[in-house]
């Protein structure tokens, strides 16, 4: 547990030194490098994933597996496309949960926590993220939404969300007699990532979140599901495999962006189009392998 604080700690000293040091532009250019490199590999080994967990390994198989995930993918687009506004709501909601999820289960004491209460937990610590990304940048996401055709946020009522959603969790993790320095962490962890919030742009503070304390760590246990070990071999294996499917991601957005009718003069609205559609079959995918791990 001395691990994960000092790591935490770490990590946003060094963000928030970086978002006073560095003007808006250049943090937004380090956090689309980062969503853009080890975002995008973190969910590249998808269909490795569904191999792994198949009992048939045939040719027509795998060409299966493959064409009903890309076809999910661009249910989502074309679900975006038509309607927008709805697609975008299911989208956060979505990733509440698989941001949650990813959360609650790298906890080595994860198992501690009640299986009644597992699935609130998920969704109190996703909705105080995104609840505080929101709550300090809500010029910015209204602006994406407007993009949306959805109405503004309000600033009360996120702040409202936020006192009820960390109650809710902070019930979860003491009625489940989670240690003390655990709820220590978490609240560590938010105080910080709050403060991150207030200093740096919107895309470099979801960026670090999405990171460090997403995409590094579900990659860990993915690599532990796909190889069985993570030893340096086993990283070795995994990014060369999610390769193919890195560059393919990166020419499916760039070819999105040129062809989209979304507001070309603002790049957000494009990456949230283009993250959620990978990220549907993707959830999907990490809830299954956690669940074929327990």
């Amino acid at each position: 547990m001395t691990k994960i604080i000092i790591f935490r700690i770490a990590v946003f000293t060094i963000f928030i030194l970086i978002s006073y040091l560095l003007s808006a532009n250049y943090q937004d250019l380090i956090g689309f490098t980062l969503v853009l490199s080890v975002g995008l590999v973190h969910g590249a080994n998808d269909l490795l994933i569904i191999k792994r967990n198949s009992k048939s390994t045939s040719y027509y198989n795998q060409f299966r597996i493959f064409s009903t995930y890309i076809g999910v993918v661009f249910l989502g687009l074309i679900f975006f496309y038509f309607f927008p506004s709805f697609a975008l709501i299911v989208f956060i909601l979505v990733s509440i949960y698989h941001f949650g999820e990813q959360h609650i289960e790298s906890i080595p004491i994860n198992i501690n926590l009640k299986k009644n209460y597992r699935v609130i937990s998920f969704l109190s610590h996703g909705i105080i993220l995104f609840t505080i990304i929101f709550l300090n940048n809500i010029d910015v996401v209204n602006n994406v939404f407007l993009s949306f055709k959805i109405k503004f946020l309000n600033y009360n009522t996120l702040n409202v969300i936020l006192f009820a959603s960390s109650i809710i969790y902070l019930c979860t993790l003491v009625i489940n007699k989670y240690l003390t320095s655990f709820i220590f962490s978490e609240i560590l962890f938010f105080v910080l990532f709050y403060y991150l919030s207030l200093s740096s742009t919107l895309i470099l503070c979801f960026s670090v979140y999405f990171i460090f304390f997403h995409s590094i760590l579900s990659i860990k246990d993915q690599i532990k599901y796909i190889y069985g070990s993570n030893d340096l071999n086993s990283l070795k294996s995994y990014l060369l495999n999610s390769m193919p499917y890195f560059i393919m991601a990166l020419i499916f957005l760039i070819l999105f962006y040129n062809f989209t009718e979304i507001d070309n003069t603002n790049f957000l609205p494009i990456i949230f189009t283009f993250l959620a559609a990978i990220t549907f079959p993707h959830v999907i995918v990490i809830e299954k392998m956690y669940r074929s791990i327990k």
